[in-house]
């Protein structure tokens, strides 16, 4: 039985639509995007993604093609202002160093470049205009979105605002993160709580941690319904042709024994511990395989040297960061095992990927890993060194019997039914 609306649901996709990125919280965006169609028709319900620009909201109907060349452009630009900031701030007084640092300031600077970098033509036909009882979704990167006199009016004129929350990271665990997301977020939280209806998060985890943060640092009274959490879709596959998959990438999963790793290179995913695990194995003469891929993030510099100086680079030490999805699925379907040794996390998709693909899972017993992996997978303990190791050594991994996870369709309608709910 179909359920029908008379208000709308509009998703403020702004930053992804501007910044040309399709990682981490653009891909979850955009797969959102993709499903809300098949929603629309079956809630008899207008779902409308939307960007703000210039003081007024645009609906769009694709995202804009990444320009790979501006976003490098944009990483350069960025990185020089970092490094000019911190040379400033230590020479300057207090006054200039909190300017600097201020999220508004840095705010304006990073969309300004997006503007200049990632320019759309945008038909002003498409302007829309939010009524009461209208829900807005900011589930996109929340602490830019920090025109609070817009939604001020917006809750003002009787619109739901709903936040989407990836985790605190940035905040619980600064120390892995870079000091403007921290400050941006704190920011964000204070300033924006008097607008936000509702807060969903990513998992349960993400749930309770927002809870007791704001509970501790804005509102003691807060509530806890207004709360709530769903869980990402992952996009699942089980086509098996590999004609796209050339023949010096299958080498690499030749082995019976390769282990493999996927997440941008970071301090938080701590790749560090993966490594020194395999330096011992190899030490001891166990003859496996350890293949990174993803991207190489920030503060990785010497890891990365270590990596690829490795005597084993490129013979049993993989780093791959040009890996397409028909790869992924080739890498997840011909390995031993996925190794996660993440720190903290707000969900940790390679889980699920890798649960889907039958891939047994070694992953570090935080909360969120136990939350999403129950007991299909396998625990090594971060404070022994010796953990990881003894698990390999022994191949005391469990294998991966039944596992179901939803789709980004079922994900999307459950984030559109739980935003309608407070």
């Amino acid at each position: 039985m179909m359920v029908c609306y008379s208000s709308k649901v509009y998703l403020d996709c702004t930053h992804t639509y501007n910044s040309g990125l399709n990682t981490g919280i653009q891909r979850v965006v955009k797969n959102i995007v993709k499903n809300i169609k098949e929603l629309e028709d079956e809630f008899g319900l207008e779902i409308i993604p939307i960007t703000a620009q210039n003081n007024t909201y645009l609906k769009f109907d694709t995202f804009p093609h990444v320009n790979k060349k501006n976003n490098s452009l944009k990483v350069l630009l960025k990185n020089k202002y970092i490094k000019f900031r911190a040379l400033l701030s230590k020479i300057l007084p207090k006054k200039i160093y909190d300017i600097l640092y201020s999220p508004r300031l840095n705010i304006y600077l990073s969309t300004t470049i997006d503007k200049l970098l990632f320019s759309k033509k945008i038909n002003i036909e498409n302007e829309v205009q939010l009524q009461a009882n209208d829900t807005l979704i900011l589930m996109d990167a929340i602490w830019l979105h920090n025109d609070y006199s817009e939604l001020a009016k917006l809750k003002k004129a009787g619109v739901k605002i709903v936040a989407i929350i990836y985790d605190i990271i940035p905040i619980s665990h600064s120390q892995f993160c870079a000091i403007d997301l921290t400050i941006f977020l704190k920011d964000w939280y204070k300033k924006a709580y008097k607008y936000i209806d509702g807060y969903i998060c990513i998992s349960e985890s993400v749930k309770d941690d927002i809870f007791e943060y704001i509970q501790q640092n804005i509102d003691k009274n807060i509530d806890m319904k207004k709360f709530d959490y769903f869980y990402l879709g992952a996009k699942f596959t089980q086509n098996n042709d590999i004609s796209n998959v050339p023949q010096s990438f299958k080498q690499i999963f030749d082995s019976s024994d390769t282990y493999l790793s996927v997440s941008t290179i970071e301090p938080r995913k701590n790749h560090k511990y993966i490594l020194d695990c395999f330096d011992a194995l190899w030490e001891n003469n166990i003859d496996v395989k350890y293949v990174i891929v993803r991207k190489i993030g920030w503060e990785v510099d010497s890891l990365v040297k270590r990596i690829k100086s490795h005597k084993e680079y490129n013979k049993r030490l993989f780093l791959l960061t040009d890996v397409n999805d028909a790869r992924l699925i080739y890498a997840y379907k011909n390995s031993t095992a996925l190794v996660f040794a993440s720190f903290i996390e707000g969900f940790g998709l390679p889980i699920v990927e890798s649960l889907f693909y039958k891939l047994p899972v070694l992953a570090s017993n935080i909360p969120i890993h136990k939350e999403i992996g129950k007991d299909n997978i396998s625990y090594f303990d971060l404070t022994d060194s010796n953990s990881l190791f003894s698990i390999i050594k022994n191949k005391n991994i469990k294998q991966v019997d039944n596992f179901i996870w939803q789709d980004w369709y079922q994900s999307t309608k459950e984030l559109i039914l739980k935003s309608r709910g407070f």
